[in-house]
């Protein structure tokens, strides 16, 4: 399993639903999901505030492969703002309860460490979403609060 960073090109074919068999890896049935569709749609329209494709890095979205197919994506929702950088995450349902999402989350976290300006990671889940919360805890983060709608996890990269 591994993660891969996707530019802007990746980007807008995975926002679209249009892979690119000479480009692109195998996509798992099932991808891309709605999330990685906005996931996707929201990177592209925050490159231009973030000063384009190399001053977004590393705070993109990623691909998770798993056999070398592409079964998910995971990636910070924009750069830190005061040390705090949120990540979202989703796989396809044939690899559900197999571990896949929490490793990605591990490595993201992982990354996440190595940036100064990153000191806090943090993932929101909606209630019913007890998968994702297991996810969450697995991968060394904490229940933190919630609002109305989501349960927020947190944990501390420096």
């Amino acid at each position: 399993m591994s993660v891969e960073l996707t530019g802007r090109a990746v980007a807008k074919r995975v926002a679209r639903r249009r892979r690119d068999d000479r480009l692109d890896p195998p996509w798992a049935a099932g991808y891309p999901m709605e999330g990685d569709q906005r996931a996707c749609q929201a990177y592209l329209r925050q490159l231009p505030i973030m000063g384009g494709p190399a001053r977004s890095n590393p705070f993109g979205y990623y691909q998770i492969l798993l056999d070398g197919a592409v079964v998910g994506g995971i990636g910070f929702h924009g750069p830190p703002r005061n040390g705090l950088v949120e990540v979202g995450y989703g796989v396809v349902p044939a690899v559900r309860g197999k571990g896949v999402a929490t490793e990605a989350l591990r490595l993201i976290l992982k990354l996440a460490t190595g940036f100064d300006d990153v000191r806090r990671v943090c993932g929101r889940t909606s209630p019913d979403n007890v998968a994702s919360q297991r996810v969450m805890l697995s991968a060394g983060m904490r229940f933190v609060g919630r609002d109305p709608e989501f349960l927020h996890y947190e944990i501390e990269v420096r």
